[in-house]
């Protein structure tokens, strides 16, 4: 069968329909365009009520372009509202796990069987990793692996708990195991990727730093990229730890949220500003310069002008190499949904632009730095790719090259300009 895919949201979504697309051409199916398709396989997102919206008008609009083929949806929006999924006129609804049985039902579709039970299973019964395979969507020369999926941190804003169930990790030797072989394959880079990747471990009694190590040894000397962490889990011993690895990128991901200490314990974070900066100290003390990057939400429910400021003076202070800002969403079903204090759109957005003005000012001032520096590029394209601490550079390369380019200018974009230096 001919099969297409439109993913949305995360890592963990990109990195399950590969995993998804590279089970069915195992099989037998072919990969093409929505056009073209027997069946199309949307992966949603439901990290806000927006991402949700545009997952259920993915949907829609896969079945008008082509009415004949069948719809197949997944993820974490038809884990929260199958109906409205099987209302828009979805065959085969499947949730934020069991990736293997929508496999499994368009296998059954080609066979002529179109009586498959969906699998669609409360997030609690979900105990054990599922186990997917590694990889990269077709000519990408970055691959991933999903080591951890799940949360139980509960923060007021986020309903991903709720839909995707408790930590749930892979063991640090399979984890290994799968690291060598897509290096054996010749991807450069594997990034590790999880619904909250450093709480992995805690169901398995391992660790992060342990995690890291494995993959880290087996896989060298590919370079080995880490997704979003949470500060309350990187201590002084971990961030050393990860330092004493030569093929970590030096890009940190460190999830922020805000910078006042009353929205975050609004929001059920587990750290103060201060505990915050500390780790990002900690950070800087034992890599050189490395790239720390965030999310920001503003407009909280009744974040006040001055809890706005303050968020706006510690991202200053952090001086962040790039940043995410995102207007509050409200999402149902959430402790944040049933405060007070919600703000009007207008004010949401105008914090929004603040904030992304004070980040501009952060990311200039980092990208200033590296001029003059030597840094390693994989080459993702041919004169173009992503250095080690996740900055564009535009240098004389072949894709999946890995060169030192040293870093000339800055262009206008913000792309770094350089010229591959002698290794």
């Amino acid at each position: 069968m001919k099969i297409a895919y439109i993913t949305l949201g995360c890592k963990v979504n990109q990195y399950e329909t590969q995993a998804i697309e590279q089970m069915l051409n195992d099989a037998g199916h072919a990969t093409v365009g929505e056009d073209e398709a027997d069946v199309v396989v949307v992966n949603t997102c439901a990290v806000t009520a927006e991402s949700a919206r545009k997952s259920r008008q993915a949907a829609r609009r896969a079945l008008k372009s082509n009415p004949n083929a069948k719809l197949v949806v997944c993820g974490c929006a038809s884990q929260a509202d199958a109906e409205s999924m099987r209302a828009i006129g979805a065959d085969y609804v499947g949730g934020a796990g069991e990736r293997a049985a929508v496999v499994d039902y368009i296998n059954s579709l080609a066979s002529g069987d179109t009586a498959a039970d969906e699998c669609l299973p409360s997030p609690r019964e979900r105990t054990v990793i599922e186990r997917l395979p590694a990889g990269a969507f077709d000519g990408h020369a970055r691959a991933y692996l999903k080591v951890q999926d799940g949360c139980g941190n509960f923060c007021s804003y986020c309903i991903i708990p709720y839909l995707r169930g408790p930590v749930r990790s892979l063991p640090p030797a399979e984890a290994a195991s799968m690291a060598k072989a897509l290096a054996e394959k010749g991807y450069r880079e594997i990034v590790l990727t999880g619904i909250e990747v450093s709480s992995y471990g805690e169901d398995i009694g391992s660790s992060f730093a342990e995690l890291v190590e494995a993959v880290a040894g087996a896989a060298y000397p590919a370079r080995i990229r880490l997704g979003s962490i949470e500060p309350s889990r990187m201590d002084e011993d971990c961030v050393k730890r990860l330092a004493a690895l030569d093929n970590l990128c030096p890009h940190f991901h460190l999830s922020l949220q805000s910078g006042s200490a009353g929205v975050l314990k609004r929001m059920n974070r587990k750290y103060t500003p201060d505990e915050y900066a500390a780790v990002a100290d900690n950070l800087r003390k034992y890599f050189d310069d490395p790239a720390l990057t965030t999310d920001l939400i503003v407009g909280f429910p009744g974040e006040t002008d001055a809890e706005h400021a303050e968020s706006l003076d510690f991202l200053r202070r952090i001086g962040f190499a790039a940043v995410h800002v995102f207007p509050y969403s409200k999402r149902e079903g959430t402790a944040a949904a049933r405060m007070a204090g919600h703000l009007e759109n207008a004010v949401k957005e105008r914090r929004a632009h603040e904030a992304a003005a004070v980040t501009g000012e952060c990311r200039r001032a980092y990208l200033a730095r590296q001029v003059g520096r030597t840094l390693s590029v994989l080459f993702e394209s041919d004169g173009g790719g992503h250095s080690e601490n996740y900055l564009e550079v535009a240098a004389d390369g072949a894709r999946g090259e890995v060169k030192p380019v040293r870093i000339t200018a800055v262009g206008k974009d913000g792309v770094l300009v350089g010229e591959v230096a002698d290794a």
